[in-house]
């Protein structure tokens, strides 16, 4: 596997795959996770967001063009603006958390962009998104252009049971789709790790069959166990949020206040006890280089986050270097340039002596004088030329 050094961009693959009223938390688990990474720093440029359904604008929606992941409506995740420019004028603050707690983090830009909506949420577009096996013709906002270089984030919610994921209640993928699927992008080197998370019954059974390296794995529940919800709201009439995918939010949200914050994975998985959960959450470490130690020492922002730092020590010889051959390259312009002015100046003075001496050449002198002009002017754009030519060069070195 690549090394950390290697690691220079992220990205966020949500999927919803119920569509229905009654399924309104699949969504609302899908958009509060979906505004967690933005307000952590991973532009909508490297989110694929894929919702089955439009629960906003569903006829029995009572809050038209909203949807709530916890039943005091504070946070709407349709408006994320709103809530932004309501937490900076009542608490000072830049933005709210999705269960009412204060964080500090990024404005939120308004509205959400969906990259797979209704029926374009299958399982076969979902499998050529993570291949990237697509026609030429493929929008490339609807691709996941990653490389070796990418930490990605896949989060998946919805109804499933031993080692099946339902979508949309027309089709499923099974734990074996997947991990070919995910065998595929390591083939490719289409990731530098990878982390899969799953919010459904009997969720663990889905990353049982992986078996790609860099890979780490977490899901809801074991064999047999339900994924249950967390709440319901009474005046939206359906649950708006999973209890494993609550608890996540409330980890992600109270902890990580900032873009520079250093909570480990670790960290993340101890806080799905049973008592806030209600279902045997799990883990997978084995396909991890390091295994298990290795991934509770990773950081939460090296897959929900966006890529902060970047490490100039190691090119800094070969900066040195370009800035020495910088230099040099103006000082020979610079000679060069003073050559051609001299030559100029001898040009002209001779011309000049020729006027006193033969007066029938008085009518062509000046134009001798008029071409040292041009010489000049034309040694003094090249000299500048190839000098932003020497300044780009250094700076894309640096």
């Amino acid at each position: 596997m690549i090394s950390d050094a290697a690691h220079t961009n992220n990205w966020a693959v949500l999927v919803s795959t119920s569509r229905f009223w009654f399924n309104y938390r699949h969504m609302a688990n899908t958009l509060s996770l979906y505004r967690t990474v933005k307000r952590l720093g991973i532009p909508d440029s490297q989110i694929i967001l894929m919702l089955p359904d439009d629960m906003a604008c569903n006829p029995r929606n009572t809050f038209s063009g909203s949807v709530f992941n916890d039943k005091s409506r504070e946070l709407d995740l349709y408006d994320q603006k709103k809530d932004a420019v309501k937490a900076i004028e009542d608490q000072g603050e830049d933005v709210v958390g999705s269960e009412g707690g204060e964080t500090t983090g990024q404005p939120m830009p308004a509205g959400i962009e969906v990259d797979y909506r209704g029926n374009e949420v299958t399982v076969e577009n979902f499998i050529r998104l993570l291949t990237d096996r697509w026609p030429s013709s493929h929008p490339t906002s609807k691709r996941l252009m990653t490389n070796a270089h990418s930490n990605i984030l896949i989060y998946m919610t919805g109804h499933g049971g031993d080692s099946f994921l339902k979508f949309q209640d027309a089709e499923e993928i099974s734990s074996h789709d997947l991990a070919d699927a995910f065998e595929q992008m390591y083939e490719k080197r289409r990731y530098n790790e990878l982390m899969f998370m799953i919010d459904t019954c009997q969720a663990n059974t889905m990353y049982t069959e992986l078996y790609s390296p860099g890979i780490v794995a977490t899901g809801s529940s074991e064999k047999d166990q339900s994924s249950y919800s967390h709440h319901a709201d009474q005046d939206v009439g359906v649950a708006v949020i999973d209890r494993w995918t609550y608890t996540n939010l409330e980890f992600l949200e109270t902890k990580l206040n900032s873009t520079s914050s250093d909570v480990r994975l670790g960290e993340l998985f101890d806080y799905y006890t049973f008592d806030r959960v209600h279902s045997d959450a799990g883990v997978r470490y084995d396909l991890f280089p390091g295994g298990e130690e290795a991934v509770r020492e990773k950081r939460v922002l090296d897959f929900f986050g966006n890529v902060q730092g970047v490490d100039v020590e190691t090119g800094s010889t070969s900066a040195r270097e370009s800035l020495g051959n910088w230099r040099s390259d103006l000082q020979a312009l610079q000679l060069l340039t003073e050559r051609q002015l001299r030559h100029n100046e001898s040009a002209n003075s001779a011309s000049l002596v020729s006027e006193h001496v033969i007066p029938i050449r008085r009518e062509t002198a000046p134009l001798k004088t008029d071409v040292g002009d041009g010489r000049v002017k034309q040694a003094l754009g090249v000299a500048a030329l190839l000098a932003l030519a020497g300044a780009w060069h250094f700076m894309s070195k640096l």
